[in-house]
């Protein structure tokens, strides 16, 4: 069940490309997301790849849940939690088809809002022309959701 789009909502964002096998990690998670109760005051938005078009989704959301893979130091399919937004060094972006997760929450505080953003990220073992998640990063969808779903009933608690 997802929410409206009332002030005090939280948006759960996956993000990611479903052609290139674990780059589409945050929607499969969005995808198992839907198969379950929510509070009324989430909801779940696929966001693919992104860009400036997901600006309109954030209208009235306290917080913001980003799942997707990142790049990082760890083993594929282990699930981080973090709430600093990364930096990605020396990234110069040349047309709007570049504007990532990064870019979009920037510009969402350039516009005067201030929304609590937490990126719920792991690592990709594979990025190949591929619809399947890699064993890994498959086994780690139940644990996501379930992660989520608790994140969401504390959220909806303190409403």
């Amino acid at each position: 069940m997802t929410g409206d789009t009332e002030n005090g909502t939280m948006l759960v964002l996956g993000l990611g490309n479903l052609l290139l096998g674990d780059e589409g990690f945050g929607i499969h998670v969005v995808r198992r997301l839907r198969e379950v109760d929510l509070p009324g005051n989430v909801r779940v938005v696929e966001g693919g790849v992104g860009g400036f078009n997901l600006l309109g989704h954030l209208d009235g959301v306290e917080r913001l849940l980003v799942v997707d893979v990142m790049m990082m130091e760890s083993p594929p399919g282990k699930l981080h939690l973090l709430t600093q937004i990364p930096e990605e060094p020396g990234k110069r972006i040349v047309s709007f088809h570049q504007v990532g997760v990064l870019e979009l929450v920037k510009m969402w505080r350039l516009l005067g809002y201030e929304p609590e953003v937490t990126f719920l990220v792991t690592r990709p073992e594979s990025m190949e022309w591929s619809t399947e998640l890699s064993p890994p990063l498959q086994s780690a969808i139940d644990t996501a959701s379930e992660l989520i779903q608790h994140l969401c009933a504390d959220f909806s608690e303190k409403e």
